[in-house]
Parts: C-alpha cells; sequence; structure tokens
C-alpha cells in the first residue's frame, strides 16, 4: 500500500483494497460510491477476476464492513452491481455457480455436455451482506444503460431457443445502505420540492447511458456519483471515498462538487490515469 498521489480535495491510494481500507480512520467519509469486480473473468489491470462464489462473497463481506466503519453515522455506502450475472462454463470455478447442476445435460454449439448453471444472484447476494451488516438500507435504484427504455443498451447477444429463452440484461441495481440511522449530517431536514426536487435523480429508476473509455473495461459514467452525491452528501466538508476507484471517475464528480475525495486502486496504472486527470483538472483553474 502506498499513497500514490494527494493534493487539496484528492487522495489516490495505491494498493490492496482491505489494507487500505483498514489504515483509514472510522467515521471520516459521508459517501462510499463504488463498482466494484463482478467476478466474471473482467480483464482488469493487476487484478484477477475470478475465484469460488464462497471466496467472492466473503471478500466482498470484509469489503462491506470496512466500509461501514469508516462512515460518518448516517453516511451512505452505494454499490454499482447486477442483479445476477450469466453463467460462464469457462470460468475456472463454474462449478460454484448458485444453480450449478453437475447432471444436467445440454449442447454447447454441437457439442454434448453435462454440467451447467444459469445465473449467480450477486445483486440479491450483495443486498443480504448489506442487511446482515446494518438494518438501515435505502431504497435500491436501477440504472438503465440507456436514454430511454426505447434506446436501452444490452451487450449479451445470446437470446437461447424457443423453449429456453435467455432475457438481455440492460440494467444494474445501485443498492444503497445508511450507517446506524437513515439522515445525514449536514442537511436542513427540510421538506417538499424545494429541498427534494422532482427530477429523474430522485427516482428509483435512472436512464444513463454506459460510459467508455479505452484505458479501462468497466468504467461507470460519471452521471451515477454525480447524482449519489447530489442526494447523499450535504455536508460543506463532505468526503467522498471509491474503493475501486478504477479510472476516477467518482473522483471527477466529487472534485466538481468542491469535496475531498479519496480512492483506492491495486492497479499503478489506473492510479496514473487517475492522478493525471486530477492535475488537468487543476491545471484549468477548476
Amino acid at each position: 500500500m502506498r499513497l500514490f498521489y494527494r493534493e487539496d480535495l484528492t487522495e489516490i491510494y495505491c494498493g490492496d483494497v482491505l489494507d487500505v481500507l483498514t489504515s483509514l480512520p472510522g467515521e471520516s467519509v459521508d459517501l462510499i460510491a463504488f463498482s466494484p469486480p463482478y467476478n466474471v473473468r473482467i480483464r482488469y489491470d493487476g487484478c484477477s477476476d475470478e475465484m469460488p462464489w464462497n471466496a467472492y462473497y466473503e471478500f466482498m463481506t470484509r469489503v462491506i464492513r470496512e466500509c461501514y466503519r469508516i462512515l460518518f453515522k448516517g453516511g451512505t455506502i452505494a454499490i454499482n452491481i447486477p442483479s445476477v450475472v450469466s453463467y460462464q462454463h469457462d470460468h475456472q470455478y463454474n462449478h460454484t455457480w448458485a444453480d450449478y447442476d453437475g447432471q444436467y445435460k445440454t449442447h454447447r454449439v454441437h457439442e454434448k455436455v453435462v454440467g451447467r448453471g444459469r445465473m449467480e444472484p450477486i445483486g440479491f447476494r450483495l443486498f443480504n451482506i448489506l442487511q446482515s451488516i446494518d438494518p438501515h438500507l435505502r431504497e435500491p435504484i436501477v440504472w438503465v444503460k440507456g436514454e430511454s427504455p426505447e434506446k436501452s443498451v444490452s451487450i449479451n447477444f445470446q437470446m437461447g431457443s424457443d423453449s429456453n429463452p435467455h432475457l438481455r440484461s440492460t440494467y444494474k441495481l445501485i443498492l444503497l445502505g445508511s450507517k446506524e440511522r437513515w439522515y445525514h449530517r449536514g442537511g436542513t431536514g427540510r421538506r417538499g420540492g424545494g429541498a427534494v426536487p422532482f427530477e429523474d435523480y430522485t427516482k428509483d429508476v435512472w436512464f444513463i447511458p454506459p460510459a467508455r473509455r479505452r484505458n479501462h473495461p468497466a468504467p461507470w459514467p460519471k452521471e451515477i456519483p454525480s447524482r449519489l452525491i447530489k442526494l447523499f452528501v450535504h455536508a460543506s466538508n463532505g468526503v467522498v471515498l471509491d474503493p475501486f476507484m478504477g479510472c476516477g471517475t467518482t473522483l471527477e464528480a466529487a472534485r466538481e462538487f468542491g469535496l475531498k475525495n479519496i480512492g483506492i486502486d491495486i492497479s499503478p496504472a489506473y492510479c496514473e490515469i487517475a492522478s493525471e486527470m486530477c492535475k488537468e483538472y487543476n491545471s484549468k483553474g477548476k
């Protein structure tokens, strides 16, 4: 673990996420917003996205516990995650899928095979983990990847057959939990449209096109952390943390609100990209 970059608003740590989280002081962060690895063999730099599902959930439980520890009372954790991920027969631990049937007979292209799963309920598992650590959950958000229902995006082109169709995913969940209480510091407690406006970001379905970056395989759009900040950070000295920072999208959003931000990533390459973003931001006088 090392402090990779620091300036007035931003701290970037390069290292194992648990090593860094355990070093941070308790009750020091207002919002922790992140999109973790999904254990589906995405080619991240410096990280293997492939482990048995029980090991994945043990790892995420430890991460989430540490996140709650460093949140202020009333602080919010937001996790961007699919509700389910599709079975991957090439996954090294494919037999650990929740619905894996070792005796199931099927075809793969023209080859007869035995043993198959269909989906792992990752979002529902993490929801249960959140609830087991602190019952003060919030209404989850459905992020539809597109500008509208008619323009929603799916990257899955497997349709299955008429006797066994596959539904193409166009959304992810943003799971929300609060620490010990539902109201956070810095708010006025006012009610009504002047305090919580009838805008799209106060609905529980968000239509936001997916992000694309050549230097990261799974970025999320800046609009997501920006909306989360609008909803859950009202203290003038608010702090935002992303423990799976990637290229620094969450940090960039927090900087635009003038908030202190902390990023963690195991990849020096991603830390360099995020720190360069901060330097460029400063050079423009923003």
